[in-house]
């Protein structure tokens, strides 16, 4: 084996051995080394992407499945560049990553040479930790390379979990002439122990007192799968309402405490008017930005932010207590068998506007009048069987989910990329995220967002797991005809909206997906219960009225703003 072929061997070997083991690789020759060393380890499970965006989105769905990061590996030039929407979104998220690009030598750059780029921190202060240690001779070892190896997985994950780039600088020849047996292991893989992040005596002392408080609020933003178990536990015998992000892993079933359609209750002054004495928020931002104003606004509340990250997650900028923490550390704060004695009419009051809401709520929209997207997003969560999980886009139909989707006591797994909250990468973090969790997925995006990685439906196609892509196609982008925007005429239709024409009925057989178009309420029901049933990839396109969407979002909320 030659220097190439014993780095790429060791690094991949000790990335194995610390537990990462999912490579996405994207054909290239410089990466020859790389490809070759992961296809031939027998612990590593390798898949193809003829794309590398989609790939480092991929990727994110993977980590955010399993909480382990996962291997992007691509050819020098352009191709590590295509990885930095997802870099971005890893790094917003806290999600972990390991980018490894291919590299030309240093006497070739800037010299004009082919496929040759300045690769030199690409990804600017977007990721946690950068190496390059530059081209390998014979003069290499395997311990020097297994432990930069070993701490490039440390940094994707501890102390603030996020995106590594490993940038590997090739000279040819790649591979030796003959295929060679790996080298000999001399050096042991490196362990490595993360001290547990939990609060100081004093400060666990000042936080259960101030828990005792009567009228407390918990608002649940993104959190790691991880953290179900703590937080579910913390939350239980806190015994105060729950406002449950759509991406918590809490807005769907049997937590007693949660308020559904939260964002949509404090349309109403009375609500807004019910501050809280203590208010904490446990994990990354939520979706609502009524609950933001209302954070904002609550000048007298004591504020409390919960993270495991040293980031800021507060775009109001109000005074608040800061805690960062392992999740785990939660269940010192409120044992399991320690609830904290406080009244319950603060709650039930809650509760029973909740209630009451989601009544009025079911008889607005479930109305066949009324059939639109809202009723579609409604009958989706409603139907999606409970070992099913939900991804949803970006734009406006994450915010149908978030604000009006009704309750269902039975679990369900929804996620979505709201870090840097883009359209981009959509279905390829879905299916990453499939194939992480191993459960069948239902994707629902807007047609822009599906227009924009039109690409990865080949990865439904090849998905382990059965992927039912629903796409809401209004035409355009139909959020903005509920901004400011849509009054300017002169330019909203062509600049902002930006109707295309298209419809995805020839996409669907491209890719050989199963394809329905629904045009009525029965129609849908009877295509989500085919889709799902028939257990292959599908695509369920539904023809909506951006206008009409618009119009009915401003009916429902004047009239719940008039109905306390």
């Amino acid at each position: 084996m030659n220097p190439n072929e014993c780095l790429s061997y060791w690094l991949i070997e000790e990335l194995v051995a610390q537990g990462i083991t999912q490579f996405c690789i994207s054909p290239g020759s410089r990466s020859t080394p790389l490809t070759v060393a992961a296809a031939r380890n027998h612990q590593a499970n390798t898949q193809i992407f003829l794309d590398e965006r989609a790939a480092a989105y991929f990727a994110i769905g993977w980590a955010r499945a399993t909480d382990q990061a996962a291997v992007l590996i691509c050819t020098s030039g352009t191709a590590g560049a295509n990885f930095y929407p997802a870099i971005i979104e890893a790094s917003v998220e806290h999600i972990p990553l390991l980018a490894i690009t291919a590299d030309r030598p240093p006497e070739l750059q800037l010299t004009g040479a082919n496929q040759t780029v300045d690769q030199n921190q690409l990804f600017g202060s977007h990721i946690r930790w950068f190496y390059d240690p530059s081209c390998p001779d014979p003069t290499l070892q395997e311990s020097t390379v297994k432990s930069w190896a070993a701490q490039a997985a440390l940094r994707s994950a501890y102390p603030d979990p996020g995106p590594v780039h490993i940038n590997l600088p090739f000279r040819e020849p790649f591979l030796s002439e003959e295929h060679s047996n790996p080298p000999k292991v001399s050096s042991p893989n490196f362990q490595l122990g993360v001290p547990r992040q939990k609060l100081a005596k004093d400060d666990l002392q000042a936080l259960r007192k101030i828990l005792k408080a009567d009228r407390g609020l918990v608002t649940l933003g993104e959190l790691p799968v991880r953290a179900y178990s703590s937080v579910g536990n913390f939350v239980e015998n806190l015994n105060w309402p729950v406002f449950a992000d759509t991406t918590s892993g809490f807005r769907f079933g049997n937590l007693t405490q949660r308020i559904n359609l939260a964002d949509q209750l404090l349309l109403q002054d009375h609500w807004r008017k019910a501050v809280p004495e203590v208010w904490i928020h446990l994990g990354n931002q939520f979706i609502s930005k009524r609950w933001l104003q209302w954070w904002k606004d609550c000048h007298l509340t004591r504020k409390i932010v919960v993270t495991n990250h040293a980031e800021r997650q507060d775009p109001s900028q109000q005074p608040h207590w800061r805690l960062q923490l392992d999740w785990e550390a939660l269940e010192e704060i409120l044992p399991i068998r320690e609830t904290i004695p406080t009244s319950t009419h603060w709650l039930e009051r809650w509760k029973l506007g909740s209630q009451a809401l989601e009544e009025q709520a079911a008889q607005w929209w479930d109305k066949t009048e009324r059939f639109g997207e809202v009723s579609i997003v409604r009958e989706l969560v409603r139907q999606i069987p409970i070992e099913h999980a939900l991804f949803v886009g970006n734009s406006l139909p994450i915010r149908e989910v978030d604000m009006l989707s009704e309750n269902r006591n039975t679990p369900l797994r929804v996620t979505a990329n709201r870090g840097a909250s883009g359209i981009d990468g959509q279905i390829a973090t879905a299916c990453g995220w499939a194939k992480g969790h191993q459960q069948p997925t239902t994707i629902l995006l807007g047609d822009l967002s599906a227009i924009h990685d039109l690409n990865s439906l080949l990865l439904i196609r090849e998905s382990p797991v059965p992927v039912t892509l629903i796409i809401l196609n209004n035409d355009g982008g139909g959020i903005f005809s509920m901004l400011p925007i849509s009054k300017q005429k002169d330019v909203f239709e062509r600049f902002f909206v930006t109707p295309h024409g298209c419809e995805f009925s020839k996409v669907a057989a491209m890719f050989d997906l199963d394809y329905f178009q629904p045009e009525n309420r029965e129609q849908i029901y009877k295509s989500f219960q085919e889709a799902w049933h028939s257990n292959k990839p599908s695509l369920i396109e539904v023809k909506t009225d951006r206008e009409q969407t618009a119009a009915q979002f401003l009916a429902w909320q004047d009239h719940v703003k008039k109905h306390v």
